[in-house]
């Protein structure tokens, strides 16, 4: 069992000795109750129930609440108590321990004690959990020991709700650092709240000073900490309850005098306990979280001084006095900048510093009213006229003391360059403004580098938005980008038309239609420097004459439907015929909304002056002369309600003049039904593969875990193994030896088997990392040979190896690359029976080296031979066989070869032996 976030982990041990501490808690609490009485004065056993589950986490929770309610059972019935009431008892306290649970961890972070929303959860879990212990305790004594049931309620309400609320906190506080420096304040504390405790709940003392220990608990919450105080809390818990059990103090005084019950006079204790912990619990987190707040902002000025004083950037610190801003701090970047020391420099008012007072003081004063964030602008100082800096103030404190910062940085080169870049182009700028038509000017990678005020005026880009840009990044559509950027692919410009018509986009959507005529200009030295493209605006022409040619030429699948000012249809096609079911003539003159779904109308222009109307609908068009494309519900002659994407674009003999609009749709009913249950299959889809992905990986997870697992325990078995073979602890009967051996030849096996699990998962992960070294193949052929004689021990196999007589080099690990030929060697052997052949050969080619190794086996059928190289895959005449083994020694070969760049081939079939060829690319030196 685990906590989460700060909580340290509950173990086993732990939690049973939780459980040993519930059902002693328990138990004492019973023999202790008053006699005459049911229920118990106070209950701790719930307040540590409810701190198990909490720290334990949700997992475990079904087996400690089992255990709560068997402690708290065999409590009661050691108290002496019927066993159909302890298990009663038992069962309810069950019940409390895990509702008070649900809300201490309830969503993503459980309660840790460590806020005021923290104590009201753990307030919210005492009265939850206490009310649901009270509800079956008091129906426990009802019905079964023939008990008042409201008194009984209010009694176990009172003492379970205090021990929760006590004895919590300890729980939630354990391993939190207390405060070390204050422990002499602690010891003088805690004595006097002893002695005050036990003043006031002495024997033979009837004054009603059951206030008197309050103070001290207050002095605690103030002072000491949270940990401290909870202790305190538990610590008079157990004192007042237990004097107040005896008779002591004012509320047992009550008793004596007939006022209350014995069980009345616990309940008092009880209340007294919870209006303690309700008035210094939240207190006490109250002085934590304030000085975690104070250490915070003690750390971020800390911050800003470093960062102020070390700045590359001149800083000043300015409070306002009246209107104006007075320095009262300068880092060193400003002392420079402006050329004061800082004794002259503080105490000045910033438009004393600059060259703009006036603008100095109405920014500043707007700051300070509110009205704006910060304030930039580009200033000359005073002493050093030829300096120009950016200056920007901004607030960074307010209230009755506000504090303001001024960033200074000179731009004094930047000033002089654009003051002359800008004399420059003003002629210039005053040609190109005075063209009505389109003028750009681009480089010849296609980046624009000037534009005129009618472009901006045109195309509603502005000129921010163009220059500095790609041509096609801006006023050319989307169809037309690879042209143009075909066009600006020549450093020469031999690709740039003289002329052209083409399309223009708009900022706002729209088209306009544009005759280029394009210039290249050259620099001194001939070269290709710039593209000037002049366009002149013809889209009204082009517009009335295509409206006419697209109504002429329009398909009969395509609705078109031309409407006047008014709103009513002044056309409509044979595509709108056939799709609606109306003839034009009865349409022609009806209000084109009342071929629209009037609800739909409705709910689509709601917020328009004139909701479900036709203006409202084109008020969508504005300026850009179309609205988007939409999907609408439209009415048929028929009853059919069909889904069409439709839009309404202007029609207008000028720019200025609307004669009427056209409405154009298109039936996409079938197709977006089509659409839908595409991205239904697709979702279903998703979630199967990501299900399946997760399996995956868990299965890869638990393999891993198991191998490691396993590989620790039969290491050790091998090792005692060998100890008992060779007499080191006690010398073996003979008869034992092959025994031994039998068990350290299936550990050995065992731990092959782990290794190549390990294995098989680093290689899927990339774990391994493979050594890049050189390594001559026909050196391996000695261990092929070496370990052949080794495998085949007993057996009566043909062997043959053959050795290449010239190097054969590749790159890569040479102790993988053993472990290849050893699972190859190791398979031709198992799957070959007496009487066969195992052959081992290593070739080359100019760029590659082959090594082979064949048998005379048993052979893999010929449609298993694509699960080959999978994880765990097992012929089915290895399996009929009952040959021993794994199915990794071939995976591992694929995933170590793939490593090396490399490739397996295999040629085999059912009973015909099997030739395996592992390809490696020579190493070039």
């Amino acid at each position: 069992m685990t906590g989460s976030g700060r909580y340290p982990y509950v173990g086993a041990l732990a939690a049973l000795g939780a459980l040993v501490a519930v059902y002693l808690a328990g138990t004492q609490a019973v023999h202790f109750a008053p006699e005459g009485t049911q229920v118990a004065t106070w209950w701790p056993a719930a307040g540590i129930s409810v701190s198990l589950l909490v720290l334990a986490g949700r997992p475990r929770w079904p087996v400690l609440t089992l255990g709560i309610a068997l402690a708290i059972t065999a409590a009661n019935i050691t108290g002496g108590r019927a066993l159909e009431v302890s298990v009663a008892f038992g069962l309810a306290n069950a019940a409390e321990a895990l509702v008070a649970g649900l809300v201490l961890t309830y969503g993503s972070r459980r309660a840790r004690f460590e806020s005021l929303d923290d104590f009201l959860r753990l307030v919210g879990a005492s009265i939850a959990g206490a009310a649901v212990v009270a509800t079956g305790g008091a129906l426990t004594v009802a019905e079964l020991l023939g008990g008042d049931f409201f008194d009984t309620w209010r009694y176990v309400w009172a003492s379970h709700a205090a021990s929760t609320l006590v004895i919590v906190p300890v729980a939630l506080t354990l391993g939190r650092k207390a405060h070390d420096r204050r422990l002499a304040e602690l010891a003088i504390q805690a004595t006097a709240l002893l002695a005050v405790t036990l003043l006031v709940f002495a024997p033979q003392q009837h004054l009603a000073i059951a206030f008197a220990p309050l103070p001290l608990l207050v002095w605690a919450s103030l002072r000491l900490g949270v940990r401290a105080l909870t202790w305190e809390l538990l610590g008079t818990s157990v004192l007042v309850t237990g004097l107040t059990a005896a008779g002591h103090g004012p509320f047992a005084a009550n008793v004596a005098n007939g006022v209350s019950t014995v069980s009345g006079a616990g309940a008092m204790a009880q209340l007294w306990l919870l209006s303690a912990a309700l008035m210094s619990l939240p207190l006490t987190l109250t002085v934590e979280q304030r000085g975690q707040l104070l250490d915070a902002v003690t750390a971020r000025e800390e911050l800003f001084r470093r960062n102020f004083t070390k700045s590359l950037t001149g800083m000043l610190l300015l409070k306002p006095q009246r209107e104006r801003l007075e320095i009262v701090d300068a880092n060193e970047a400003a002392l420079r900048l402006i050329g004061e020391e800082t004794g002259r420099l503080v105490g000045r008012y910033l438009d004393r510093v600059v060259d703009q007072p006036a603008l100095v003081r109405s920014a500043a004063q707007e700051i300070l009213d509110g009205h704006r964030d910060g304030w930039t602008a580009q200033l000359g100082l005073v002493d050093r006229p030829r300096i120009r800096v950016d200056v920007s103030v901004s607030l960074i404190s307010g209230g009755d003391d506000p504090v303001l910062a001024a960033q200074m940085l000179d731009v004094t080169a930047e000033h002089h360059a654009r003051a002359r870049i800008e004399a420059a182009e003003q002629l210039t700028s005053a040609t190109l403004d005075t063209a009505a038509c389109i003028i750009m000017v681009a480089d010849m990678s296609g980046t624009v580098v000037r534009v005129n005020a009618a472009t901006c005026g045109l195309t509603g880009f502005s000129e921010d938005q163009i220059l500095g840009r790609p041509v096609w990044e801006t006023i050319v559509p989307a169809y037309r980008v690879s042209l143009v950027k075909e066009i600006f692919s020549s450093p020469d410009g031999a690709a740039v038309p003289g002329s052209r018509e083409a399309d223009v986009a708009r900022a706002d959507g729209g088209l306009l239609r544009v005759v280029w005529n394009n210039n290249i200009v050259f620099d001194d030295d001939g070269r290709a420097a710039y593209v000037v493209m002049t366009g002149i605006d013809v889209t009204a022409e082009r517009t009335a004459a295509g409206l006419i040619d697209h109504l002429l030429r329009a398909s009969n699948t395509t609705a078109l439907v031309g409407i006047d000012h008014l709103g009513c249809i002044s056309l409509f096609n044979s595509g709108a015929s056939a799709l609606l079911g109306w003839d034009p003539d009865e349409v022609v003159g009806m209000p084109f909304t009342d071929l629209l779904d009037p609800d739909e109308l409705e709910a689509r222009t709601a917020g328009s002056a004139w909701p479900g109307t036709f203006a409202a609908l084109v008020e969508s068009v504005g300026d850009q002369g179309e609205t988007p494309v939409q999907d609408w519900t439209w009415l048929a002659a028929t009853g059919a309600r069909p889904t069409v994407s439709m839009t309404l674009s202007v029609a207008a003999d000028a720019p200025a003049a609307r004669n009427g609009f056209l409405c154009v749709g298109r039936d996409v009913t079938e197709q977006r039904h089509s659409q839908a249950m595409l991205i239904t299959a697709l979702e279903t889809e998703r979630r199967a593969v990501e299900r399946l992905r997760k399996l995956d990986a868990a299965k890869d997870e638990f393999v891993s875990t198991v191998s490691h697992e396993l590989r620790t325990p039969v290491t050790s078995i091998i090792g005692y193994t060998e100890l008992l073979t060779d007499g080191s602890i006690v010398k073996p009967d003979p008869a034992q030896l092959p025994l031994f051996d039998t068990i350290a030849r299936n550990g050995e096996r065992l731990i092959t088997i782990c290794n190549d699990l390990l294995m098989i998962g680093e290689l899927e992960s990339g774990g391994v990392e493979m050594a890049r070294e050189t390594v001559d193949l026909s050196d391996l052929m000695k261990y092929a040979e070496a370990s052949l004689v080794q495998l085949a021990r007993g057996r009566h196999l043909g062997l043959d190896v053959d050795e290449p007589t010239e190097a054969t080099v590749v790159l890569g690990d040479r102790m993988q690359l053993e472990r290849v030929l050893e699972n190859l060697l190791s398979n031709a052997v198992k799957f070959t029976e007496d009487g066969g052949e195992v052959t081992v050969r290593l070739t080359r080619t100019d760029t590659e080296a082959r090594l082979t190794v064949g048998d005379t086996g048993i052979g893999i059928p010929d449609e298993e031979q694509a699960g080959l190289f999978q994880k765990f895959f097992r012929s089915s005449t290895a399996q009929a066989k009952a040959i021993q083994g794994a199915g990794l020694g071939l995976s591992i070969v694929s995933g170590i070869v793939s490593g090396h760049g490399g490739r397996v081939a295999v040629r085999s079939a059912h009973q015909e032996g099997t030739e395996i060829t592992v390809v490696l690319p020579l190493h070039r030196t």
